[in-house]
């Protein structure tokens, strides 16, 4: 086996892992995501059940401000996110590309 060869057949391994790697981040943060949204809901329809049955008063546009801001700061975190993965993705392209030529 010679260099080239070698160098490519270590490269796809390197790929092959970090597609792997990959999913297997993305199904767990998608599972991990769909059980916190439901126990968020569970936590919200309780605070309103207790609300509406006058053992508590809630403060809505307090918790508007606070549901907005935490969408935000996740909004900027994925565009920074996915900038990166962007970028990252490229350039392990550019460098396959260029040890093969």
């Amino acid at each position: 086996m010679n260099f080239e060869n070698l160098l490519l057949t270590e490269a796809l391994k390197e790929l092959g892992f970090g597609a792997g790697i990959g999913f297997l981040l993305g199904f767990t943060i998608k599972r991990a995501l769909k059980i916190f949204i439901f126990f968020f809901g569970l936590y919200f329809l309780s605070l309103l059940w207790l609300a509406d049955n006058g053992v508590i008063t809630l403060n809505i546009t307090a918790f508007e401000k606070l549901i907005t801001n935490a969408l935000e700061s996740f909004t900027a975190f994925t565009r920074v996110a996915f900038k990166a993965l962007a970028f990252l993705s490229s350039f392990a392209v550019g460098f396959a590309v260029g040890l093969k030529v």
